[in-house]
């Protein structure tokens, strides 16, 4: 009886033991990025770890990290492809093999016609860097050995560079401009052996222009997997302190009102910042700013002094990479991009929009943000190729004059059974008249955002 009884009680110990443990590893999985990251085999590239004054310690992301390309193809004898892999960061692989290298003696652009410009995108044994719109050479400078002549007037769009190293080219889509460079002080070995990693998939790409832009075009299907993030809501009062907190209203009174669902926090100095309650979106400009000398701003002033208006938000960098630049109302987009794909939503979840005209300033950015991966509900996506789209859209009478762009991105929604999880869905958007709309919306007639179970 004693036996039965001591036997009885090491089973519910060890059915305890079994429970706690499972309680511990479900939290860690949960809570802890790092240790989820690892268990998933996705371990994200270094960081520089700096300590945050406002919170804990978070990453420091620098400026040539953010400007980095937002993808890599590869062009062998006959055919381009995309590099893709959910496992390995293609472009931190392309960028580390350029570590140490040096970019000397950059011409003066050469405009060419559209054909020939098409030949230099795909030449032969070739890398593409791709970046996510037109991008200065100041930003780059720690590639390069010098500044190339007048570079404040000059752009590109994407970086050709041969398996060997041999042969550079810089090329601006819009103006069909090329210009040659010189690579130095590269690992040959390194460079030539990205494309053969093992674990990259290939998926085949056509290139066509669309109304003044180039597009890559997917030939066959291509399988994206979905993602399930736990996303974090911020507080507004860390905003609020960070922006309308700045030198310039240390003198100033605070008021806030409240106005159809908005709440909004103002000074008497010029600026205001408002929260949509129901969505998030946040937007806090700054009426007063008098900076006449902005109206001389180049690319790059804007590129880098938007960057540190990002820094200022206090915000995790680490999947945020520049995305968009509208040059007519001087507005630098950067959005989350997961394994190569922006993150794309009707209300601005993961994506940052910063302007800097004369006489204003203009943030806006969602209050939520993605934190750490969770397992996601659901097998992976494989999208059809990029051209039969465009009859399903011109069939639901869609003007596809208006379509400036077409990229593969993720949709934002609410998870179904957890409240702070949020579920990233790949398909395809197109620019239409200028604004990132799900084509799926476009071909069923449903107006973009509608959906309350979307971000």
């Amino acid at each position: 009886m004693k036996n039965k009884r001591l036997n009885g009680w090491f089973l519910h110990a060890i059915l305890i033991l079994a429970v706690l443990f499972s309680v511990v590893f479900t939290a860690l999985i949960w809570v802890t990025p790092v240790y989820f990251q690892r268990l998933a085999g996705m371990a994200a590239p270094d960081k520089t770890k700096v300590v945050n004054e406002d919170t804990n310690t978070t990453d420091k992301k620098k400026l040539t990290d953010v400007y980095r390309p937002v993808s890599i193809t590869v062009t062998d004898k006959r055919s381009s492809s995309r590099l893709l892999s959910n496992r390995i960061d293609v472009v931190n692989l392309m960028m580390t093999s350029l570590e140490g290298s040096k970019i000397t003696d950059i011409s003066k652009p050469e405009t060419v016609s559209k054909s020939e410009y098409l030949k230099l995108v795909q030449t032969p044994r070739s890398y593409q860097l791709n970046y996510g719109s037109e991008l200065s050479f100041g930003v780059l400078k720690q590639y390069l050995a010098e500044q190339p002549a007048k570079s404040e007037n000059y752009s590109f769009d994407r970086i050709v560079i041969s398996y060997d190293g041999s042969t550079v080219y810089f090329l601006e889509d819009a103006g069909l401009k090329v210009y040659k460079a010189k690579l130095t002080k590269y690992a040959k070995a390194k460079l030539n052996n990205v494309h053969k990693t093992k674990g990259l998939k290939r998926y085949k790409l056509s290139y066509e222009y669309q109304n003044g832009r180039l597009i890559q075009y997917y030939e066959d299907p291509i399988t994206v997997p979905r993602y399930s993030y736990l996303y974090n809501k911020e507080n507004v009062g860390m905003y609020v302190t960070r922006l309308l907190g700045a030198e310039k209203s240390s003198t100033s009174s605070l008021t806030t009102r409240e106005q159809d669902g908005v709440t909004i926090y103002s000074d008497d100095s010029g600026q205001k910042l408002s929260i949509r309650d129901k969505t998030g979106l946040i937007t806090y400009t700054d009426y007063l700013t008098d900076e006449t000398g902005r109206q001389n701003w180049t690319l790059d002033d804007h590129l880098t002094n938007d960057f540190t208006d990002l820094e200022q938000l206090g915000v995790s960098l680490a999947d945020v990479k520049y995305s968009e630049y509208d040059i007519q109302e001087k507005n630098v987009i950067y959005r989350s991009y997961i394994d190569g794909f922006p993150v794309i939503s009707a209300r601005d979840f993961g994506t940052y929009q910063i302007q800097n005209r004369v006489r204003s300033k203009k943030l806006v950015f969602s209050q939520c943000s993605l934190q750490v991966p969770v397992p996601a509900a659901g097998k992976a996506v494989t999208l059809k190729p990029t051209k039969e789209i465009l009859p399903e859209l011109q069939n639901a009478d869609v003007d596809l004059s208006k379509i400036s762009d077409i990229q593969i991105g993720y949709t934002v929604s609410q998870n179904g059974t957890a409240s702070l999880v949020i579920d990233l869905t790949p398909t395809y958007f197109v620019k239409y008249n200028n604004v990132w709309i799900n084509y799926q919306d476009l071909v069923s007639g449903k107006k973009w955002g509608d959906n309350d179970n979307e971000f």
